[in-house]
């Protein structure tokens, strides 16, 4: 059975329709490279996983819980964004906390795990995704890829089934890019599964199981990344993919 399975997925922001029927479905340890234009539904799909958007149809079952979209109730909420994590673009840290209590935060007060422990696994994270000499720092004071390790580290310290990256590398200056890269590479490697929305063609090449690729509110086209990013069979891909290379 896949950890998600989500079918006829539909969202709409007032009369514009974002997302006109998504099926997707994720296995244990897959890693899904989600690809496509500015405005094809990418990161809405991913918000509506964990209900930071709303979405207007379809169900989702999530580690054997099935979920209505348009009626989710608050103990699936919770459900699913205890058993999920989500890395953002724009990092999301506690701005007033530093990168060791931001790493800790969730795991105290969201899932009630005993200070001590909750302090061996923050610390465990920091070191794998190596800012441990950086750990007593505000986000204030690290750079955009330190910031964005350390928001990986929070997502993974909660032990997820699955973890969402929306564009984790679209906010950095390019020669940071490739250190936060490396690290979920890392995460890929040790079986984490992962649904992320990118733009990095050699990443989703190194990384991905399986890619998606979405325009206009539709997926387009999906298989492995030897198939849709070296010989695509849709149109719309094949330009989307010249002009990104």
């Amino acid at each position: 059975m896949p950890v998600l399975a989500i079918e006829g997925l539909t969202m709409s922001f007032g009369k514009n329709q974002v997302l006109k029927g998504i099926d997707i479905s994720v296995e244990k340890g897959q890693k899904i490279i989600i690809m496509g234009p500015s405005g094809s539904g990418k990161s809405t799909l991913l918000r509506c996983i964990n209900h930071l958007e709303k979405a207007t149809g379809g169900t989702m079952v999530f580690e054997g819980r099935t979920i209505d979209f348009a009626a989710w109730k608050k103990d699936d909420i919770r459900f699913v964004r205890r058993n999920t994590s989500i890395v953002f673009q724009s990092f999301n840290l506690f701005p007033h906390l530093t990168a060791f209590e931001n790493v800790i935060e969730g795991m105290v007060h969201v899932k009630k795990i005993p200070l001590a422990e909750a302090t061996e696994t923050a610390l465990f994270f920091i070191e794998k995704v190596g800012i441990t000499d950086r750990k007593d720092y505000y986000p204030a004071m690290l750079s955009g890829g330190q910031q964005q390790r350390a928001a990986i580290a929070r997502a993974l310290a909660m032990k997820p089934s699955v973890v969402l990256f929306d564009e984790p590398t679209s906010a950095l200056d390019p020669e940071l890019v490739s250190e936060v890269l490396d690290v979920m590479e890392k995460v890929a490697q040790e079986g984490m599964t992962m649904l992320v929305v990118t733009h990095e063609v050699g990443f989703a090449k190194d990384v991905a199981d399986e890619v998606v690729f979405m325009d206009g509110g539709y997926i387009v086209e999906t298989g492995p990344p030897s198939q849709v990013l070296e010989n695509p069979e849709n149109e719309r891909t094949r330009q989307f993919l010249k002009l990104i290379n």
